[in-house]
């Protein structure tokens, strides 16, 4: 017996079209999830074009949820083609041990993790240009990973050059986003306070980073490599300790300079990148500079940083102004083996600043003058968009190109940096050499493994240069940090300060008050007893936060500071 149609029927039928899309969606939304990955296999770059057209791949349908970090591979199994380019990857070979043979170590670079604060899509994840010579062809790409507005994930293999009759095919394997959440930024500081210690390690602020700094050419780091054609070869010709010998530390009163804020802080000057002592040997000025570990590859999942801030409290001197290149600030490579990646340059009196690009690319920077304390900060955002900007005193100035930086050891556990499909962790270094190297990583030493010119791969080469660009110049105050500060961040960090930057000394205390004893009466017998007990050695809890420095000139307890004190009790002045 036939039904008669319902109202639920008809419905149904007038809302069949739309099942579909509600299905799609539905759809869309179940499948995103905390990774996504993109298909490489089948990938082929011709070896008929020099310059062949970019190659773009996407995980759709497979989505990746919105996150504040993601963790990314792109490590595909590939093989040469073309009459050149099959002797050169003659086998299915990782894509990491490929880039290996244009540098060892650098397997590092198709696995990492990126910080995404504002956990949104669309977003970088990961960029990386890649170049070399392979038996005597030179070959460059850009490796690209993103995640969409729509969460897909998308890869792309971009600006290839290479020879013709030089082909790749990629065989096997993916390329892959996954959700993670990283641990707070941590910001590591500098005082300069007459050593290289940070304020984590002086102890006035144990919540600081744990990044460290040294000579570049420490004579605990063993023998420096050569200079140009000998970057890999040890130079036991090359001294030891010649930063230290050219650099000093002293207050800007003492080195004829004007106080910070109105402080006469204790700064830094720093070497040249030269040894004064033979200044044309390039050789001898290899380990010229300052080596910076950001040491947090402990709790960040990845031997790079790809996002990172450094800020310097600078004054360039009126001689280093008349010099194209003041300041050699950064030079990325962990053992100083080229040129300086981050160079002020003036021309005319006029400043510029680049970063990994040409001269003739660099951001004019006027607020960039010698003869002033100014805070120069250094945003890279290199894993997301390759760029880097530039502020002073808060200001921002430009954009240039950035990039990230080496962070392989961990202190905890370290190990070269000779990194392979086969030792994704690299050597172990042995306990006896670690602490030989005062538990920081040599940039001159050499690991054990097959790739035996593979060093820690650690290090940021701060006032280096191996064209021996820059001058002497004096640093006050230095930060780190393993964040792409927002421009909101820098502005408020404003200009150069004699307390520091983000983790500050405390304010120098001015003259007492004849309410030594902090009762809210002045000038009472208890306030009079209370200072002689200062005087004796005791305080109570609550007296004057100066102590017995009465009248705050540095030395305690004084016949000047007990002058101070009656004179201030009389009424007068300190």
């Amino acid at each position: 017996m036939m039904k008669t149609p319902s109202a639920n029927t008809f419905t149904s039928s007038l809302l069949a079209p739309l099942v579909p899309l509600v299905v799609a969606t539905l759809a869309g939304t179940a499948l995103a999830q905390t990774s996504a990955t993109v298909d490489l296999a089948g990938i082929s770059i011709s070896q008929f074009s020099s310059n062949p057209a970019d190659v773009v791949r996407t995980s759709s349908p497979n989505l990746v949820n919105n996150s504040v970090g993601y963790l990314y591979t792109f490590n595909p199994t590939v093989q040469g083609t073309g009459l050149l380019g099959a002797p050169i990857i003659p086998n299915p070979t990782q894509l990491g041990d490929v880039l290996n043979t244009f540098s060892p170590g650098q397997y590092r670079s198709v696995f990492g993790a990126v910080r995404n604060p504002a956990g949104v899509a669309p977003t970088g994840v990961f960029q990386q240009t890649v170049s070399g010579t392979f038996s005597g062809l030179t070959i460059s790409l850009k490796l690209v990973l993103d995640v969409q507005a729509d969460r897909t994930a998308r890869a792309a293999i971009r600006n290839i050059s290479k020879p013709v009759l030089v082909g790749l095919n990629v065989t096997s394997g993916n390329a892959t986003v996954t959700t993670f959440t990283p641990l707070p930024p941590i910001h590591s500081e500098w005082h300069f306070e007459s050593s290289l210690a940070s304020v984590k390690e002086s102890g006035l602020a144990p919540n600081s980073g744990p990044s460290k700094l040294r000579y570049l050419d420490d004579p605990a780091f063993g023998t420096i490599l050569g200079g140009p054609g000998s970057e890999t070869v040890p130079q036991p010709a090359t001294p030891t300790g010649v930063t230290q010998a050219q650099s000093a530390f002293g207050t800007c009163s003492s080195f004829g300079l004007p106080a910070i804020a109105g402080i006469d802080d204790v700064v830094y000057r720093t070497s040249p990148p030269r040894n004064l002592a033979d200044p044309t040997n390039l050789a001898k000025s290899r380990g010229l500079g300052l080596a910076l570990w950001p040491n947090t590859h402990d709790f960040w999942p990845d031997g790079k940083i790809g996002h990172w801030t450094m800020v310097w409290d600078l004054y360039i001197p009126a001689a280093a102004w008349s010099s194209e290149y003041p300041v050699a600030l950064i030079e990325d490579n962990f053992n100083n083996d080229s040129a300086a990646d981050l160079l002020i340059r003036q021309v005319g009196g006029s400043a510029t600043i680049g970063y990994d690009t040409l001269p003739a690319n660099y951001v004019p920077a006027p607020a960039i003058q010698p003869g002033r304390w100014m805070r120069l900060a250094f945003v890279s955002d290199g894993y997301r968009t390759g760029q880097g900007k530039v502020f002073v005193d808060g200001a921002l100035v430009g954009t240039t190109n950035g990039d990230w930086v080496y962070n392989h050891v961990k202190s905890a556990a370290p190990t070269y940096g000779d990194v392979s499909s086969t030792n994704q962790n690299g050597s172990p270094i042995s306990g006896s050499t670690w602490n030989s190297w005062g538990q920081f990583p040599s940039p001159w030493a050499q690991s054990p493994g097959p790739s035996n010119i593979t060093t820690t791969a650690s290090t940021i080469c701060l006032f280096a240069d191996l064209q021996q660009r820059g001058q002497t110049v004096y640093l006050a105050n230095l930060l780190f940090a393993d964040e792409a500060m927002s421009d909101t961040q820098v502005a408020a960090l404003g200009s150069a300060n004699g307390r520091g930057i983000m983790h500050l000394r405390p304010a120098a205390p001015t003259c007492g008050t004849s309410d030594f004893n902090g009762d809210g009466d002045f000038g009472t017998d208890q306030d009079i007893e209370a200072f002689f007990a200062c005087l004796a050695g005791s305080c109570c809890p609550t007296c004057y936060e100066g102590g017995s420095d009465f009248n705050a000139d540095g030395d305690f307890g004084t016949d000047q500071d007990i002058e101070s004190f009656f004179r201030v009790l009389g009424g007068g002045n300190c």
